[in-house]
């Protein structure tokens, strides 16, 4: 892990995290519910809803989708330049004609590079009475052309895929520096990836890196991650059946070991294979020490489950660690869920959502610390009756700090669909501090999914803390948004360091980051080991401290002199800290700053 070594947690630090720093404040409950006049009383019936910022204007734009095709809708927020807390319906001007029909899910990436967030559309193959294939049943990747339409490119890129296609996730699994497709399948097509080739083109190679298999179908979850920090992203995919009759997934990624792309399924041998019906899965760290552990939704009356990441991609079923399960009960049919800290407070909290009628619509549980959850649906204003949805989503949608709610409503009471709801958060008035973190990555992955974030609080107290968050890789149940990487800070008042290790392996450091504020960060280009956007002596401290790709290389000290434009001639050795802080470089002085602790 890309962590300093004095920075890397013991495994007490996650009852540190609770009981020295969290903030404690009571407070009356986080979410009202204002769907009828932010969202205008929107009611499509759907199924699920993404985020993503489509016109670049800094707050994020939201995706329905559903049955039949008035469930398709595109709204713009008109939070950034009205002011105003409302969303536009522009599906109608932004959307290919005619309009998307049966779909599902739905996975936002910049795949072609223009700095334009693109979406890839997962259709049904749903047929018709005669068992004919409906006419729509092929993936649709739309091309954000902002401020003109979105254009299909499906059949161009080779990504019209004629299945079902339940967990969308655009990543680079190669490390070939472009963005790829993983699907994972309602069936009876087998999981699929689709690696991009030259000029945007897709080829579909799931069989040939071992991503098939004959139980490689019903998928309703997919975890993406570097579960064993080797540097590639291994995948997880979560299943459900009636029968209760289909094994999970841990394809464990072989790239680096192998040096070419290629899975093994591990989850027989590493402890996440002990469930039955699951839905939502997400790779998150949980308890602070720096490894992705393994969240996944329990369905048709299953427990949930978080899985503790030992090391060495084993894992530990959470129960055996607190001899209970993990939540005080199931709430029915449980379909999807994410990790979110909703509270600003520092710790991952688990939301779930429901689809069964008759039960309740959602649920919300409280992260108190050393594994325990307390139910807090009602407490915290998110309680409702007979209603539900497949796949929820959240982010700041009116970047206040917080994290609000939107709910897809794909069933309501017997003859009176229920609208689309929305659950604002007051959590940024609660005393907690946050951060949001906007990053700008390469051409070939402008929005850095993929990217690993690390913000180390309190740092040499005995309550230093280093949380891990994950920049949008992960696809959850229905969909992956694109969104900017949140903190809870929770008493913390400044981020002594946060470490950015981006999706090509570049590792940067920012120290003494303000609080409260959405921080855009740009990937340092070459030379610029430091990140702030120029190239400069204290970039050769940077790189001197291994704060570059590959650290002390020769080719990096030549990124770093052909931009500074000066030799390093009359160092003595090249790889000590220059003392004092000034140096002749060529005849030009640098003067080179230390971080004061």
């Amino acid at each position: 892990m890309p962590v300093s070594g004095r920075r890397i947690l013991c495994a007490t630090a996650f009852c540190v995290l609770t009981s020295h720093w969290l903030a404690t404040a009571t407070y009356a409950a986080t979410f009202t519910e204002q769907g009828a006049t932010v969202l205008g009383g929107l009611n499509v019936s759907g199924r699920s809803a993404s985020l993503a910022d489509i016109d670049n204007d800094g707050d994020l734009d939201v995706f329905f989708q559903g049955g039949g095709t008035e469930s398709q809708k595109m709204l713009r927020n008109n939070v950034i330049g009205t002011g105003s807390f409302t969303f536009t319906d522009i599906t109608a001007t932004i959307l290919p004609n005619p309009t998307l029909q049966d779909s599902w899910s739905a996975a936002w990436g910049d795949y072609d590079g223009d700095g334009r967030i693109d979406v890839f559309v997962g259709q049904d193959n749903s047929t018709n009475s005669a068992g004919v294939l409906a006419g729509y049943d092929k993936g649709d990747v739309l091309k954000n052309n902002w401020p003109a339409p979105f254009t299909n490119t499906s059949v161009a890129t080779g990504l019209n895929d004629a299945e079902f296609h339940q967990n969308l996730a655009w990543v680079d699994i190669d490390n070939d520096h472009d963005l790829d497709l993983l699907i994972g399948m309602e069936g009876p097509a087998k999981h699929q990836i689709y690696l991009q080739g030259p000029s945007q083109q897709f080829t579909a190679v799931g069989a040939a890196v071992g991503f098939q298999q004959d139980f490689g179908w019903k998928a309703y979850g997919m975890a993406i991650g570097d579960t064993d920090g080797d540097g590639d992203l291994d995948v997880y995919i979560s299943t459900c059946r009636n029968d209760n009759n289909i094994r999970n997934n841990f394809y464990e990624n072989q790239l680096v070991e192998t040096g070419s792309l290629s899975f093994v399924d591990i989850a027989d041998s590493n402890g996440t294979q002990f469930m039955n019906n699951s839905f939502g899965a997400e790779f998150l760290d949980f308890d602070n020490d720096g490894k992705l552990d393994l969240f996944m939704v329990g369905a048709d009356g299953e427990d949930s489950k978080i899985f503790r990441n030992d090391g060495n991609n084993m894992f530990t079923d959470v129960d055996t660690i607190t001899n209970q399960p993990l939540l005080t009960d199931t709430a029915g049919d449980l379909n999807g869920g994410r990790a979110v800290d909703y509270d600003n407070d520092g710790d991952l909290d688990l939301y779930f959502h429901n689809n069964a009628a008759g039960t309740k619509g959602r649920k919300l549980y409280r992260n108190d610390g050393n594994w325990e959850f307390t139910d807090v649906t009602v407490a915290e204003g998110i309680h409702a009756g007979i209603e539900g949805g497949y796949d929820s989503t959240w982010g700041d949608l009116d970047r206040d700090g917080d994290q609000d709610l939107i709910v897809p409503n794909n069933i309501g009471p017997v003859g009176a669909p229920t609208p689309e709801r929305l659950f604002v958060s007051n959590a940024s008035t609660n005393g907690n501090h946050w951060l949001y973190v906007e990053l700008e990555g390469p051409s070939w992955n402008t929005t850095a999914i993929g990217a690993s974030l690390y913000a180390t609080l309190f740092e040499g107290t005995p309550n230093e803390v280093t949380l891990r968050r994950e920049a949008n890789t992960n696809a959850g149940t229905f969909n992956q948004s694109d969104l900017p990487v949140h903190f809870g800070l929770g008493a913390a008042s400044i981020i002594d360091e946060l470490l950015i290790q981006w999706p090509d392996g570049t590792t940067q450091r920012l120290f003494d980051v303000a609080v409260d504020q959405y921080l855009t960060v740009t990937i340092p280009g070459p030379g610029d080991f430091d990140g702030d956007g120029d190239v400069d002596g204290r970039d050769f401290l940077a790189w001197q401290r291994g704060e570059s790709p590959t650290p002390y290389s020769s080719a990096d000290l030549a990124d770093w002199q052909l931009n500074y434009a000066a030799p390093l001639a009359g160092l003595a050795d090249p790889l000590a800290v220059p003392e004092p802080s000034c140096l002749w470089l060529g005849g030009v002085v640098a003067v080179l700053f230390r971080r004061q602790r």
